[in-house]
């Protein structure tokens, strides 16, 4: 079992209509401007329980699971990146409505927190990005291309994948991270995946360990 050396609180708040989810660690009191940790795609904000326990100071940190992730509401249709800036718009408006933010994203969180610090300058004091380079460029010519995978899309969702149990789970993360130590795959396996049905926007509802990643 990995060693939690700081514990996190959660808490759910309506934003934008919908139960999110919202990780906590430390305590406003601290003094120090909100430090708003934003996950990427495929992962929930549990992993960044190893960043927070590494952390030498005890900062006021919001880190909530977007929206079809972790523990936050499932929509059952398809979500949309734009959604995410008006719920990160909505929860700081929550959480620090009257002082900047320092935010700090990974991959889609990185993309989300930069776009973010453009548009609402004055909301946010810092901004850090880790594998956050920004979404794939487009051009109008290749509009036909992407709408007919969209429409293929709908006719047939992603397949959700299932594992017989947390430990095949586990295993299955530290198979593509050398890096992950057993039992922090043991505690990851906790977070990122569900019992029962899945959302079957991001893959086909199917019962057993349920995880929308590869």
């Amino acid at each position: 079992m990995y060693p939690i050396q700081r514990v996190s609180r959660s808490e759910f708040v309506p934003i934008r209509r919908l139960n999110y989810h919202v990780r906590l660690w430390g305590h406003p009191e601290t003094g120090t401007p909100p430090l708003v940790l934003l996950h990427g795609w495929m992962d929930v904000s549990a992993g960044f329980q190893f960043v927070v326990d590494q952390l030498k100071n005890d900062w006021n940190i919001i880190a909530p699971d977007w929206r079809g992730f972790g523990l936050s509401q499932w929509l059952g249709r398809p979500y949309f990146f734009v959604e995410h800036l008006g719920d990160l718009d909505a929860i700081l408006d929550h959480y620090a409505p009257n002082e900047p933010v320092r935010l700090a994203g990974h991959s889609m969180g990185g993309i989300l927190s930069c776009l973010y610090a453009g548009i609402r300058p004055a909301r946010v004091a810092s901004v850090m990005t880790l594998e956050g380079f920004g979404i794939a460029p487009t051009t109008p010519d290749m509009a036909t291309e992407r709408y007919a995978k969209w429409l293929d899309t709908l006719k047939k969702p992603p397949r959700m994948h299932v594992y017989a149990d947390r430990p095949a789970f586990a295993s299955r993360l530290q198979r593509d991270n050398r890096f992950l130590s057993a039992e922090r795959a043991e505690f990851l396996s906790h977070h990122l995946a569900r019992e029962g049905d899945g959302d079957d926007r991001h893959g086909v509802k199917k019962h057993g360990i349920v995880w929308n990643g590869d």
